[in-house]
């Protein structure tokens, strides 16, 4: 019984097992851990998923409530969205195997596990539309498990599960329309929503397109076509019900975040020459140059390319079929090069980085077609064999003779893809009489498994990963100091680190860092951040620059510090220092690990504070994050407006080199005299106090165009930014001579917002100790929920560091008080004066609306699946 089930159904098996092997052994010949000292982490999964995975596994295993919400992301989010684009894959719950540095094991078992399960899927496809074709199928899976696009974006594991859906989807949708059972349609694709909205939503799109395709191909009359149409809208609005689970407070979350960036402007025109596209259909065809902006990933197999090619030539199917299908491949092509269609895949949305993101459609439906062409394919295919291979040959030709604009091709590359594209066609070509079907259909499927896997092994080769070492360190470290903050204190705070692998590190160690990346970041926290003088960008904040004033009322209790080299015994990382601080001299060592140090910052208050209703009309500053910080901290402490805290400061001595002299610094643009030579300029000064001093330097000031150091080594900061910078470069140095020096990396430079101040640091820690008097008290705090007791006077309001969302709802002395938005950032709340016991609780936006629809969906689609059932029963009892 078992051998039979195997030989009928060995597809599968195939289709699983192939990819399987054949990746598990180039992992291993890498030395990819746990089989060598190299890991799978490139890009974005070294730099950003792996710590969301961390932070998946701390969230099941510790404190579900961080699946809403979570101080560990920035300064404080919701999370139940970056959860329906990161982490609702079922192949993440292998991640609670895995802890620590072995993670990435665990990447490995998941991404493995993918790759077999897209084949697996592929063939149950193949299968279900024809049986008899079982070579074709298993060699066809493994095109599909291992097509350009999967191999490409590998290391981008959140996106991988729409291959492993969308044959389901597809095997669902012939289901619904040939027998109308909805159940295997409905499911899958309202899954697929649920476990990642994005890619579902282009393959919403596809399925549009897949039906107007099936509809021509089979509906004879147009009450028929009309029918199924019904049927077809309506079973997708219902999986669309089914995934409205997490749909509605997603849509939410991108309403504030990414929605925010929605493309205001479309330009009508070709992204690039389109004839470019077919370079993608050589092996090898990708790099890191791909990565930012390139072509779309395209390859798959010679016999799955041909036999798509030779669908449009096959009589056997039917014209308007060929036609409608000739239609859509056109306008899925002019998708991948036609920016609006570009826009429309992608959300209304230019991706950051990996263009194209859909094309793994293209490449299902090329696979696809040519599936329905071998299924009747003619004995007799040497003329029509002759046109793809044609095609082919001048593929081959335009990239060799344009060799030098593709970076990822060569001759080598080249020569493979000519070898197995002929060994193909010869193959194909071959007549009954030299070679029966099975015996061709066999040799076939080898050649796929040797081109695939070569294809595979040419275009990972050309990445650079991390190292398990680069990674398990820094990790090592980040848990001694995880471990160490929690044994010196359980209560809800932030800490500013000045080291990190990632920004993701406070989420992956459940730290609350005020560093984040992430595709939903909330538009109002990077914008808040380049009004206080850190790095901020679409998608990322970086709590690298910090001051006195940023710190306490941020409450950031606890400040980390890496050790230098020197002080370690035996020095077992190198951790990426990204800040300096030595202001942290105002605060209080508390701790040491074996390769940091822990500070706790006495001025630090709570993230619930009583301040002056002022602070209602804090101004919005871009690139004066000084005067920022100045009228929040007035704001807060009820102070005068004009009240000061920096003050400008000349240098002592400016020196330039191979750059003229001015006396005017701030603002002003330096040319090199001599091109070929180096320019630079070197600023002195020496404090006359042992208070704090910061220079500010603006968005042109960043590491494209200057390198920064202070003595003889480099300065320590944060290089990425878009506004203006503040950063701390002295500290009881009083009568010290402080050395900065600006190279030049380009032949010109402009001190854009270039000044140096003095903080007056009695008088904001005498006004930091005031905010943390009037904070909230007797606090006890959850990811989701905050009790405490704040006292107000007649003039003040109840201030957040808070950032406003629907979700938080505020209980006043037991009654419902609305929250408002300050500092276009933050919760606040206009209460009377008085002592009053304060409650805020989280509840993500729109989830309770969501769970009904979703339950409502699932509950209509059971009636729907047994109405017959139903109806029978009625109709006995009835009579």
């Amino acid at each position: 019984m078992k051998k039979e089930f195997i030989k009928k159904n060995y597809p599968l098996f195939v289709g699983f097992f192939v990819p399987v092997t054949i990746m598990l052994g180039y992992f291993i010949y890498r030395g990819m851990y746990p089989f060598g000292k190299s890991s799978l982490l490139t890009v974005d999964l070294g730099q950003q998923y792996v710590d969301f995975f961390a932070a998946y596994r701390d969230t099941l295993l510790h404190d579900p409530t961080k699946i809403f919400y979570s101080f560990s992301k920035a300064i404080g989010g919701e999370m139940l969205g970056e959860f329906a684009y990161y982490l609702l894959s079922p192949f993440n719950l292998i991640f609670l195997f895995f802890k620590g540095k072995t993670l990435t094991a665990g990447i490995m078992l998941v991404t493995l596990l993918k790759y077999g399960c897209s084949g697996l899927a592929m063939a149950w496809l193949l299968q279900k539309r024809n049986k008899k074709t079982r070579l074709i199928n298993s060699a066809l899976a493994v095109t599909y498990a291992m097509m350009g696009w999967f191999v490409a974006n590998q290391f981008n594991l959140l996106w991988l599960d729409a291959c492993v859906f969308l044959p389901l989807i597809i095997v669902g949708f012939y289901n619904l329309m040939e027998t109308a059972k909805p159940a295997c349609y409905v499911l899958f694709l309202g899954f697929m929503i649920i476990v990642n909205y994005y890619m579902a939503y282009m393959i919403c799109i596809f399925l549009v397109l897949f039906f107007i395709w099936y509809a021509f191909d089979n509906f004879e009359t147009p009450k028929i076509m009309l029918k199924k149409a019904a049927i077809f809208v309506g079973s997708s609005l219902l999986a669309v019900g089914v995934g409205c689970l997490t749909l509605l407070s997603t849509l939410y979350t991108l309403s504030v975040s990414k929605g925010q960036y929605m493309q205001e402007k479309i330009s009508f025109k070709l992204e690039y020459d389109p004839i470019k596209m077919v370079s993608k259909l050589t092996m090898g065809a990708f790099n890191f140059d791909q990565l930012p902006s390139g072509q779309p990933n395209l390859f798959i197999s010679s016999l799955a390319l041909f036999s798509f090619c030779l669908f449009f030539f096959c009589k056997k199917i039917k014209l308007r079929s060929r036609i409608t299908a000739f239609l859509i491949t056109c306008f899925l092509i002019f998708s991948m090069c036609f920016e609006p269609l570009d826009l429309f895949w992608h959300g209304m949305q230019f991706p950051v980085w990996y263009p194209y993101r859909f094309s793994f459609i293209v490449s299902f439906w090329m696979i696809f077609l040519a599936h329905t062409a071998l299924s009747k394919r003619s004995r007799q295919t040497r003329i029509f064999l002759t046109v793809p291979g044609i095609l082919y040959a001048g593929v081959i030709i335009y990239v060799a003779i344009n060799l030098k604009k593709f970076s990822f091709a060569s001759k080598q590359t080249l020569i493979i893809s000519a070898v197995f594209a002929l060994l193909t066609l010869i193959l194909m070509s071959l007549t009954d009489k030299l070679l029966d079907l099975d015996s061709k259909d066999f040799l076939l499927l080898i050649v796929v498994i040797f081109e695939m896997s070569i294809n595979a092994c040419m275009s990972l080769n050309n990445l650079s990963y991390l190292t398990q070492k680069e990674f398990a360190d820094p990790t090592k470290t980040l848990a001694q100091d995880k471990k160490a903050l929690d044994s010196l204190d359980k209560s809800l705070y932030r800490v500013n680190s000045l080291y990190c692998r990632t920004k993701n590190d406070g989420l992956a160690q459940n730290m609350n860092f005020g560093s984040y990346f992430s595709s939903a970041l909330e538009k109002s926290i990077p914008d808040f951040y380049g009004q206080i003088g850190n790095p901020d960008g679409d998608n990322y904040v970086a709590y690298t620059n910090g001051t006195l004033i940023t710190d306490g009322l941020l409450d950031m209790k606890y400040l980390i510090q890496p050790k230098d080299s020197a002080e370690i015994e035996q020095p077992k990382t190198d951790l990426n220092i990204v800040s300096e601080r030595p202001d942290a001299a105002e605060y209080n060592l508390v701790k040491e690990t074996e390769s940091t140090r822990i500070y706790r910052n006495p001025y630090s208050a709570n993230i619930i504070y009583a301040s002056n209703r002022s602070l209602l009309n804090q101004k919005i500053l871009y690139n004066d994050p000084i005067n920022y910080q100045t009228s929040w901290l007035n704001s807060a402490t009820s102070t005068w407006p004009s009240t000061r805290y920096f003050y400008p400061c000349n240098f002592n001595e400016v020196i330039f080199q191979n750059t003229p002299k001015q006396v005017n610094l701030t603002n002003s643009s330096f040319k090199k005299i001599k091109r070929s030579k180096e320019a630079k300029i070197i600023f002195k000064f020496t404090p006359k106090t042992d208070d704090s001093y910061y220079i500010t330097l603006g968005p042109c000031l960043n590491s494209d165009n200057v390198t920064w150091y202070r003595g003889n080594r480099l300065l320590n900061h944060y290089g990425t930014f878009r506004h203006t910078v503040v950063i701390n470069v002295a500290n009881h140095d009083k009568g010290n001579e402080i050395v900065l020096t600006a190279r030049f990396k380009k032949d010109s430079l402009w001190l854009n917002n270039f000044v140096l101040y003095q903080l007056d640091t009695q008088a904001v820690l005498n006004k930091l100790e005031q905010v943390k008097i009037n904070s909230l008290t007797n606090m006890k705090a959850t990811s989701t929920l905050i009790k405490g007791d704040l006292s107000l006077d007649s003039n003040q309001m109840m201030a957040t560091t808070i950032p406003y969302n629907k979700g938080w709802h505020l209980t006043v002395d037991g009654k419902s008080t609305s929250i408002i938005k300050i500092q276009n950032t933050f919760i606040g709340a206009i209460l009377s004066s008085g002592k009053h016991r304060i409650v805020l609780k989280y509840v993500p936006p729109y989830l309770d609306i969501g769970c009904i629809v979703s339950l409502l969906s699932c509950g209509l689609l059971l009636v729907i699946c047994n109405f017959s059932r139903l109806k029978k029963r009625i109709f006995v009892k009835w009579c």
